[in-house]
């Protein structure tokens, strides 16, 4: 598995006015390749480099060789969905590193190339364990000021055991996620904060100026990291239970959800604003990392049906929080019963698919 390590750089003024230049520069090259790539038509990093790298040396002098290697495979990248529309880079967009511009030494430091040489700096690693496995290129970007590398690290998963017991887990808006074991991460926190971004936004796009428009960015790239701390915290621990126990994690298959129910019009920002893929992605990255099998299930009726008799009947849900059964009066925290629906479900019938598969966790890095 490809796995991305966060790692701080604690730099002076001087050292953070020499990277910024680095990567504006860098950007400025990317965008003259995707110039020249775009109108010549060739995307293949290979030939690219053949056509324009002499010229771009010339055009960019004293600009590190490794870099601009690095700077055509960026471009080359960036075409690789769509070659119709010309890429265009910006200002401040990731400077990417490899090992000839980029050492870690031993001392906590790394050795780390720019516009006004090379200099070393001091560095922060939460995660030391895997930062010592093979190293991949790294990310240069710039944070609120604090600048950070995000290194690729390649690393082994554990194998998949086998699970003959399953910790349901039902994904829901009042309660993010409660589980066959009755916990429940609920959401009255997570909304209030929701609510608190949505008020801010409205204040703002009512200034139409430029400086609001700008908070408004700002606003939602907070809410954004908001979102994914919680969902990242809420995997952690789903994982954490079930490898203890030495479970595997049930879900249900929530694809389409949105167009096959409905909610009120009061709910129906609570339930957009909120991520359940991205939880869903985090969860199964995090349990083949552990060894944890993660099985989808088909989520029909896990609503609806009495765990303690397997009656089904739509008037079993009294409310949005009470389940009781009409034919043996068994009652229930709603969330909770589905969940251990979800948990036998996985038990008794073959899984929609099992999340075996490694993913690219480049978006994850908080985890």
């Amino acid at each position: 598995m490809t796995k991305t390590v966060k790692i701080k750089l604690l730099t002076t003024p001087e050292q953070s006015e020499a990277l910024q230049q680095t990567v504006i520069l860098f950007n400025q090259i990317c965008n003259w390749f995707s110039q020249k790539a775009f109108a010549v038509g060739e995307f293949r990093k290979n030939q690219l480099q053949k056509l324009f790298y002499q010229e771009c040396r010339e055009a960019f002098p004293g600009f590190s060789s490794q870099l601009t290697i690095r700077a055509i495979d960026v471009v080359c990248q960036a075409y690789k969905l769509d070659k119709r529309v010309e890429r265009v880079f910006r200002k401040y967009s990731a400077a990417v590193y490899d090992q000839r511009v980029l050492a870690f030494k031993l001392n906590d430091e790394a050795s780390i190339w720019s516009v006004k040489g090379r200099f070393n700096v001091p560095i922060q690693v939460w995660n030391k364990q895997l930062f010592n496995q093979n190293r991949g290129q790294a990310d240069l970007i710039c944070q609120n000021g604090k600048w950070f590398l995000h290194l690729a690290i390649w690393a082994e998963d554990e194998p998949i055991k086998p699970a003959q017991s399953f910790l349901g887990v039902d994904l829901g808006v009042v309660n993010i996620a409660a589980t066959s074991d009755g916990k429940i991460f609920t959401a009255q926190a997570i909304e209030k904060k929701r609510q608190q971004y949505s008020q801010h936004r409205q204040r703002l796009q009512l200034c139409k100026s430029r400086n609001a428009k700008r908070r408004i960015r700002k606003t939602k790239k907070k809410e954004s990291g908001f979102r994914k701390d919680v969902n990242h915290r809420i995997a952690k621990e789903l994982v954490r239970v079930a490898k203890g126990t030495a479970r595997g994690i049930a879900i249900e298959n929530l694809k389409g959800i949105q167009q096959r129910t409905t909610v009120r019009k009061a709910q129906r920002n609570q339930r957009m604003s909120w991520s359940f893929f991205q939880l869903r992605q985090f969860m199964e990255y995090k349990a083949a990392d552990a060894g944890v099998p993660v099985v989808i299930v088909d989520p029909r009726n896990t609503s609806r049906r009495c765990f303690a008799c397997g009656h089904i009947d739509k008037r079993n849900r009294r409310s949005q929080d009470k389940f009781q059964c009409c034919a043996c009066g068994h009652s229930d925290q709603a969330d909770l019963n589905a969940a251990k629906n979800i948990a036998f479900r996985a038990v008794v019938n073959p899984p929609i698919a099992a999340a075996t598969a490694s993913l690219q966790a480049h978006d994850f890095s908080r985890g």
